[in-house]
């Protein structure tokens, strides 16, 4: 039967999802749950990779298991064996070409920022603090310039050795409210650390360090001034199929 899991979890004391030698996974405690359950060791594929210290609403993992297993009762079972920061919150039975990663359509992540503040402790693991008062508006202006079909090299690399770098961002939306800065970047796929580098870029931009236009610059593979936003802000919130 190949199961399909939607889990969230709370990133901070993870070394990211896939599972390594030595090191605390989202991939790993999963899996050791499901083989404390069933006896199994499926190899188990997510939609996305998140890195060290990111977050998860949405994450979508699918398996294989040799047995059946009543799927109403999984999430419930699961739980019980993994430890409070990682949650099921959806099993379902799906047909066997199912993927979580190349059946995807989409991913959409947000990344949270706090701004304006001398010193902040709240939220400080889901949001990353800024002393600065971020201009959304040239923020947004600078995101419109990503959306569409682009060659993101300067942002991240390909999953796959030697693959491209093209990508198709759907959308991009920078919304403020008080002290919260929020941008949310939905897109066909993604490179590795490219939502920490579109963070970073529009932080840039934010903070008047750089014009809308520098964006331009980017795209045609500078990287010049792009910095990588730190983990703790970025969330994967759903997965389209």
């Amino acid at each position: 039967m190949n199961v399909k899991l939607v889990i969230e979890y709370e990133g901070t004391r993870y070394h990211g999802w896939q599972a390594q030698a030595g090191a605390p996974t989202v991939e790993a405690a999963l899996r050791d749950a499901i083989h404390a359950l069933t006896g199994e060791s499926p190899v188990l594929t997510a939609a996305g990779r998140t890195d060290a210290g990111v977050h998860a609403l949405g994450q979508v993992v699918n398996f294989r298991l040799e047995r059946e297993f009543p799927i109403a009762q999984l999430p419930g079972a699961l739980n019980a064996r993994l430890a409070p920061d990682i949650a099921v919150r959806h099993a379902e039975v799906v047909d066997e070409g199912f993927n979580a990663r190349y059946s995807a359509r989409a991913r959409l992540y947000a990344y949270r920022i706090r701004q304006a503040l001398p010193r902040g402790a709240y939220q400080r693991q889901y949001a990353w603090g800024l002393h600065d008062t971020l201009d959304v508006a040239a923020m947004q202006a600078a995101g419109d310039r990503l959306a569409g079909r682009h060659d993101f090299r300067a942002f991240g690399r390909s999953p796959r050795p030697g693959g491209h770098t093209i990508r198709n961002v759907r959308d991009i939306r920078v919304s403020g409210a008080g002290e919260w800065v929020v941008i949310a970047v939905a897109a066909d796929a993604f490179l590795y650390g490219m939502v920490r580098r579109i963070a970073g870029a529009l932080v840039e931009v934010g903070r008047r360090r750089q014009p809308v236009e520098w964006i331009d610059s980017l795209l045609g593979g500078s990287t010049t001034g792009l910095r990588l936003a730190p983990p703790q802000g970025l969330v994967q919130v759903a997965v389209e199929y």
